[in-house]
């Protein structure tokens, strides 16, 4: 293989089927590009067939992606961004920005400790659909937490507001 190319090859049954004909068939060779990675991936069975091409690279700061794929006989693509913003900013944070045959979407994510043991952490989830009848989504949270338990406020679009509250353990 020329250098940092890699293939692999699986052959998987589901549990309890010995039939070789239902096994499914998964194949991927990637390989350095222009500074990120390219590869390709096939899935399948006797009667059905997945083909994805992505590219990725790091570019200022986040990463880029890239993927075309061919499911169920319809054509997909994914294009996104993803960066965290913890060096730029006093909280933990993160953005990540897309498009896919759905539509646009982003998700922005922070947090940070807020006293003794309390943690604070936000999160935004918004989607823009695509055509005549696109959805549009919009839902946040907000989450107080401490080794005791949590309260978490989160509100989407065409709903009031809910609060939630639990207890966490480690067993």
């Amino acid at each position: 293989m020329p250098r940092g190319a890699e293939v692999t090859y699986s052959v998987e049954n589901p549990v309890g089927v010995y039939d070789l004909g239902n096994s499914t068939h998964i194949g991927r060779l990637s390989a350095p590009v222009a500074g990120g990675e390219a590869a390709l991936r096939v899935e399948g069975d006797a009667s059905q067939q997945t083909y994805e091409g992505s590219y990725a690279r790091d570019v200022a700061g986040g990463r880029a992606d890239l993927r075309v794929s061919h499911r169920d006989g319809a054509l997909g693509y994914n294009v996104s961004y993803a960066r965290s913003f913890g060096e730029a900013l006093p909280v933990d944070a993160a953005a990540h920005a897309g498009v896919d045959e759905d539509g646009a979407y982003a998700r922005l994510t922070a947090g940070r400790a807020v006293g003794k043991g309390l943690d604070a952490r936000y999160e935004a989830l918004a989607r823009l659909g695509f055509g005549a009848e696109a959805d549009r989504q919009m839902k946040q949270a907000l989450r107080l937490s401490n080794k005791l338990g949590y309260a978490e406020l989160t509100h989407g679009n065409g709903e009031g507001a809910k609060l939630r509250m639990g207890y966490e353990f480690n067993a």
